[in-house]
Order: C-alpha cells, then sequence, then structure tokens
C-alpha cells in the first residue's frame, strides 16, 4: 500500500513489491494471480468483516438513535484508521478490475442500505423526522471518508472530538422538529 500511496498503482511492479516485502516473485504469486490483487487486497483490508461489525454493534443497543450512532461510529472509526487505504482506493479506483469494482459496490450499497433502514425505521417511529434517507446515508459514508480525502483539515485534531461533530452533523438532520 505504501508503495502505492507514493508512487500510483501503475508506476509499481510486481518484482518492485515482492523485493520491498522479501520474497521471491514466485513467493508472492502464490498469494496474488495479477497485480490487481494487490490493489484489491488492499481494500479488502478496509471492509473485512465491517457489515458484520456494524449489525452487530446496532444489535447491542436500544432504541433507533442508539444503534444507528452505534453502526456509524463503527463504520467511521474504520474508516479513520484506515485512511490511506481508503485515499488509494479513490485514487487507484480506475484500475480494479470489473468484477472487484461490482463487489465493492455491492458492498458499499450493502452498509448505505443498512443505514437508510435504521434511518427509515427512526421516521416510523417518529424518532426522526423525514428525511431522503438513501441521500443522508450516502452522506454519512461520505463523512466517514472525509479523512482520507481532505486528511490536512484534521491534522492536531482528536479524533474524538471530530467523531462526535460529525455524529452531531448528521442528528442535527434527524431531530424531529419542535411541536
Amino acid at each position: 500500500m505504501q508503495m502505492i500511496q507514493q508512487r500510483g498503482f501503475d508506476a509499481i511492479s510486481v518484482n518492485e513489491v515482492a523485493e520491498r516485502a522479501e520474497m521471491s516473485i514466485g513467493g508472492l504469486y502464490r498469494h496474488i494471480n495479477t497485480k490487481n490483487d494487490l490493489l484489491e487486497m488492499v481494500c479488502d483490508e478496509i471492509n473485512l468483516n465491517l457489515f458484520e461489525e456494524m449489525m452487530g454493534a446496532a444489535s447491542a443497543e436500544k432504541g433507533v438513535t442508539s444503534k444507528l450512532a452505534a453502526a456509524i461510529r463503527t463504520y467511521w472509526h474504520r474508516h479513520w484508521d484506515s485512511s490511506n487505504a481508503v485515499l488509494v482506493a479513490y485514487r487507484e479506483y480506475q484500475s480494479f478490475s470489473e468484477e472487484a469494482k461490482i463487489r465493492y459496490t455491492a458492498q458499499e450499497k450493502q452498509i448505505a442500505d443498512f443505514f437508510g433502514d435504521l434511518i427509515r425505521a427512526g421516521i416510523v417511529l417518529e424518532e426522526f423526522r423525514i428525511v431522503d434517507e438513501k441521500l443522508l446515508a450516502a452522506e454519512i459514508i461520505l463523512l466517514s471518508h472525509m479523512r482520507a480525502l481532505k486528511g490536512y483539515v484534521f491534522k492536531g485534531k482528536d479524533p474524538a472530538e471530530i467523531f462526535e461533530d460529525h455524529l452531531e452533523l448528521i442528528f442535527s438532520r434527524l431531530r424531529a422538529e419542535p411541536a
């Protein structure tokens, strides 16, 4: 990932990756089939068990507001901690195989649908005001990717405070309007 981040995916060779990993090219090819597999491994690391962790965090809570906050927290922290990999994924998206693009899009849609389902449940239960749950779910995902996309803004900032600011921004959109 460091090599991809520093020079770009197209500028590195499998030979250089094998050398940096202190293994033979044959040894590296026991773990990958193509150079693109290296890029996909970076993204797979971000998404590994993420949806299951989000569902587990939400199911441990009572009330839709707490469930949504727990799911957001899980997603947000994973992406905060993986911001370098997230940036590589955005920058090198065109290098993914079509199969990988379909897979990652489906994973993100599953997560967005989960956020949307929680938002919709809150609307039905009148905990939240009516909003476009699909749009807000996409905004939650984008906020979670902010460190990767605009990292300079977050230098020297406390991640806990930033998360709370993001959560407040999201829930300010959902608070029921006073009667």
